[in-house]
């Protein structure tokens, strides 16, 4: 009996050891092990995504590092556009777009989403969640799918144990019935839809 508990317990042990290596080298990390506030995660088009450590400072473009901060200095660096800082939360680059210059449109509607649009997640308008945006850099017809970069999201697993910091992630978007949805995947909030810089009013004649 001695014998079986021994061989149990060394068992579980390496068990423990092959989980712990493989969390290790595939970009997680023990949950005391975060990155420095500000340290760089990635670059996508020129554009630095940044750890963000809770540290409420707020910079050029917005609390350093949120998501939104990386929305206004993405469209500041990449598109030209105006600076959004004090705009609003994330979920307001949907609901209140036109206030920043922005056109919305609908997850599942009849507009795909592009490269450089503002994903946009959230329940509602009203839902009293402040959301979460992204930065669109591929959109693949082929295998269907969207690429996008962002700035304060970490997923922790193992009962909180690991935690890793997703700068950049994909989700599957499917063509239905002429409209295009960006499915909601391994988040626990769904794509409300997304926004662009809105195109120049036409003049009367």
């Amino acid at each position: 009996m001695k014998r079986i508990k021994i061989v149990a317990w060394t068992a579980l042990v390496l068990c423990a050891a092959l989980l712990i290596a493989w969390r290790l080298t595939t970009g997680w990390s023990f949950f005391f092990a975060a990155p420095p506030h500000g340290e760089i995660l990635g670059v996508e088009n020129g554009v630095e995504v940044r750890a963000n450590a809770s540290a409420s400072v707020r910079g050029e473009y917005g609390l350093e590092y949120e998501c939104v901060e990386l929305i206004n200095r993405y469209y500041v660096q990449i598109l030209g556009h105006r600076n959004m800082t004090r705009t609003g939360h994330a979920d307001s680059y949907y609901w209140s777009a036109h206030e920043k210059g922005l056109a919305a449109y609908p997850n599942g509607g009849s507009t795909r989403p592009e490269i450089h649009d503002i994903l946009v997640f959230d329940w509602a308008d009203d839902d009293g969640s402040v959301g979460h945006v992204a930065v669109v850099v591929d959109v693949d017809l082929a295998t269907g799918s969207v690429t996008f970069i962002q700035q304060n999201m970490t997923v922790r697993a193992d009962g909180g144990l690991f935690r890793r910091e997703v700068w950049m992630d994909t989700l599957p978007l499917r063509s239905l019935n002429n409209g295009w949805t960006v499915e909601q995947g391994h988040y626990n909030i769904p794509v409300a839809g997304w926004a662009r810089v809105a195109p120049p009013a036409r003049r009367s004649p």
